[in-house]
């Protein structure tokens, strides 16, 4: 009997304890839940700051990778106004970039090259220790010549918006060059002084990277159409150094050419501050202030000459070379709208190069979602083959060196207009069929 009774108690214990559980799991009917009932809420809704809802996109913030591009440019010295210029225009590309890329946030990084080779290489140094692996800049030759080294080494992508010396166009290096080579320069340069009828010329040079590059190239493509180069002069570029050394440099060509004629002309391969000096030297001789004056891309459009040696230009009915976009492109006239108002004048010279140098880099770092300088480069490298690249320049082609391909230049002039020197686009050269359009402005200074 006592087992029996044992196992009674047992099970009357176990249903009391299930009956109790399930009481309790119920909530007691009578008791008052420690939390509102609420209308069920969707659960992309209910995140929390550390979890990211597989329904929605994640916050920009905590998608977007930062970029640094950097640039390189003269903002003070021989190349001050274009170093300006150029700046305005990568902070315009830099802007569309990020409105364009969801993934990738670019932050520009300026600093001044002064227009200084060693300078040069000090400030990609800085932009290299701040993060820049993708600088645009620097823009005169000698220094990139002076940043090439440095760059090679540590896999820093320069692309330069108007380095344009021979003695650069090295395969395989880490040195790209949106704009032509001085031998397309030269060629454009030559064909310009067989048009106006020349037949003897002389050329004044930077000695440097840059000078001595293209007056050689302007020397060999000239001698091929005939025209007999009298004699060149180098100068010193140093700023210390020209306000005598140019002067000198202009008598000797005066001396070598001995005396003007119509068929007869003067190549001016400068920059401004050194320009200002060649000019005032040119204009004063017996000889070289009245022959056709030639210049180049060194001067185009340059601020500083035409407020300060802008009659002695016009009166001379100079005439030069810079590559540029057809002026006609829809592309280049928006670019061209857009940079004038945000900036309040109209983009010059390498300012659509600079442009398109930093976007196109930024659209391969957006495409490949890295800015891992191997993988850029090697998209950059395939790009340029395929003309991949379409800007406000045109389609973007770089040959073997990594500089542009199939090159065209507009011929730009000085005339006085309401008694005030003026540049205009006096014509237009088509690098591949070697041809000059001459533009109806531009008339009067090819007769």
């Amino acid at each position: 009997m006592a087992s029996k009774s044992l196992y009674i108690g047992i099970i009357v214990g176990v249903v009391v304890i299930l009956a109790i559980a399930a009481l309790l799991a119920t909530g007691g009917g009578q008791q008052t839940p420690t939390t509102k009932p609420t209308t069920p809420t969707p659960t992309t809704t209910q995140t929390t700051p550390t979890q990211t809802p597989t329904t929605t996109s994640p916050s920009p913030t905590q998608q977007k990778k930062t970029v640094y591009i950097g640039a390189a440019l003269p903002l003070t010295g021989g190349l001050q106004s274009y170093g300006i210029g150029v700046r305005n225009a990568v902070e315009l590309a830099v802007e569309d970039a990020n409105e364009m890329c969801p993934g990738v946030k670019f932050e520009l990084l300026v600093e001044d090259t002064g227009t200084n080779p060693q300078q040069a290489l000090q400030k990609v140094q800085t932009l290299y220790a701040k993060g820049a692996r993708l600088v645009v800049g620097p823009m005169a030759s000698g220094e990139v010549s002076a940043v090439k080294s440095f760059a090679d080494q540590n896999k820093i992508i320069i692309f330069s918006p108007s380095s344009t010396s021979p003695l650069l166009a090295i395969p395989n290096d880490w040195v790209y060059r949106i704009v032509p080579t001085d031998f397309a320069q030269a060629a454009a340069i030559a064909d310009l002084l067989n048009k106006l009828g020349v037949k003897k010329a002389v050329i004044l040079y930077r000695n440097d990277a840059w000078g001595l590059g293209l007056k050689n190239a302007i020397a060999n493509e000239s001698r091929k159409l005939g025209i007999d180069i009298v004699a060149t002069a180098g100068y010193d570029p140093d700023p210390k150094a020209f306000p005598t050394a140019v002067p000198e440099a202009v008598r000797k060509l005066s001396s070598a050419l001995g005396q003007p004629s119509t068929d007869a002309a003067m190549v001016f391969v400068t920059f401004e501050d050194d320009g200002v000096i060649a000019i005032q030297s040119a204009a004063s001789d017996s000889v070289l202030g009245k022959v056709r004056w030639v210049g180049t891309d060194g001067i185009a459009y340059s601020e500083a000459l035409i407020k300060q040696v802008g009659k002695e230009m016009a009166a001379a009915r100079m005439l030069g070379t810079i590559a540029a976009p057809d002026p006609n492109d829809p592309k280049f006239q928006e670019f061209k709208q857009r940079y004038r108002s945000k900036y309040g004048k109209d983009p010059v010279a390498y300012d659509p190069y600079g442009y398109d140098a930093a976007m196109i880099l930024m659209q391969i770092v957006c495409k490949l979602g890295t800015d891992e300088p191997d993988k850029v480069r090697a998209a950059l490298e395939q790009w340029g083959k395929e003309g991949t690249y379409q800007g406000v320049t045109g389609k973007v082609y770089l040959d073997a060196a990594g500089d542009r391909a199939y090159p065209n230049y507009v011929v730009w002039g000085v005339v006085i207009e309401g008694g005030q020197p003026k540049y205009i686009d006096a014509a237009y050269y088509y690098g591949t069929d070697r041809k000059i359009v001459i533009f109806d402005q531009g008339k009067p200074l090819f007769q």
